[in-house]
């Protein structure tokens, strides 16, 4: 016979209440009186049913998860580990869709998710989604927050990088080994906040170190192979260099995909031309010549974002739009 609620408190000599405090640690309950019901409920073999928490409560204990894909690199799958850990701890699933990047495809995962009644939606936006769209999608109240990037004129809770000051970081550390034409190379997400952030990082470390030199190289649109994409890129870009030696790359695959290019042209990393990446993917240590890149906490920025989503849908938050932007930092290595 299955284990309930009532045996576990009979077991503990504690309230049903307190059981069900305990189980999903909610409501005033000492950590001691919490800790010996989770042990007394392990000996039991208890299995929570979330099915029956859900009729009651009326919610699925499910979020919505949309990404722009996680072949594009370790980014979003890091930040993805940091959200399922979270909401597994608080009792929650998560359902994943793929955006591809594209508008639309993005409007119908919404919709889907909306069909399967998730009870809130963690969003990395594609640009070009109609912002009719999402006042639309707002007044329906059910619960979503931004993370990574973010749709301007949208008031929603939100976390991010603060991707001006990374890139103003990695520019810095160019200017300070020497480095007076600095190109900066674009990815295929462009344009989005993130992107924008970085963009305005990039010129404003010109702008205060006094240099005149601005170089934007522009990337094709493939989320899903970004390597090549930079290494394309870079590859006509240096058939007319006009003495560039220093590169910042918007993210890591698309510096590590203009290093090969580099390479091929017959120069050297660093010595002939420096780059520095963004994002601090885990294949960036581990490639010849190690990226220089900058540092962000992705993990952390999954759970925060799963802690903002599951305070939205429990009521738990203020009214007001929330922003969290967590800080990069530079990580140097050998290409610069």
């Amino acid at each position: 016979m299955a284990v309930t609620i009532k045996d576990i408190a009979r077991a503990a000599g504690v309230s049903k209440t307190t059981v069900s405090r305990a189980l999903n640690n909610k409501g005033r309950i000492s950590p001691e009186t919490r800790e010996k019901i989770l042990k007394i409920a392990a000996k039991m073999n208890y299995r929570h049913n979330k099915i029956a928490t859900s009729l009651r409560s009326n919610k699925s204990m499910v979020i919505g998860l949309i990404f722009p894909g996680f072949m594009a690199g370790h980014f979003y799958s890091e930040i993805f580990h940091g959200i399922e850990a979270y909401c597994t701890e608080k009792g929650f699933g998560v359902l994943i869709g793929c955006s591809d990047g594209l508008a639309q495809k993005e409007e119908e995962i919404i919709k889907l998710l909306q069909e399967r009644r998730v009870d809130g939606i963690i969003i990395a936006p594609t640009h070009g989604v109609d912002l009719d769209y999402y006042h639309q999608f707002k007044k329906e109240k059910l619960p979503f927050i931004f993370i990574d990037k973010y749709i301007p004129g949208i008031e929603a809770d939100r976390i991010v990088v603060d991707n001006k000051k990374g890139a103003y970081l990695a520019v810095t550390h160019l200017i300070e080994r020497g480095h007076k034409k600095i190109a900066l190379l674009s990815g295929p997400e462009y344009p989005c906040t993130t992107i924008e952030g970085r963009l305005e990082g990039y010129l404003k470390a010109l702008e205060d170190n006094g240099l005149t030199y601005r170089k934007i190289i522009k990337t094709d649109k493939n989320v899903y192979n970004q390597r090549e994409s930079g290494y394309k890129a870079t590859k006509e870009f240096i058939k007319d260099n006009d003495g560039v030696t220093a590169i910042f790359a918007i993210n890591d695959s698309v510096a590590i995909g203009a290093m090969r290019a580099i390479r091929e042209a017959g120069l050297r990393v660093p010595q002939d031309m420096a780059i520095v990446g963004f994002n601090d993917d885990d294949i960036s240590l581990y490639i010849e010549n190690s990226l220089t890149t900058i540092s962000v906490p992705k993990y952390k920025l999954g759970e925060k974002a799963a802690q903002l989503i599951l305070e939205r849908i429990e009521g738990q938050a203020d009214t007001g739009q929330r922003i969290i932007t967590l800080e990069p930092d530079l990580v140097v290595r050998d290409t610069t």
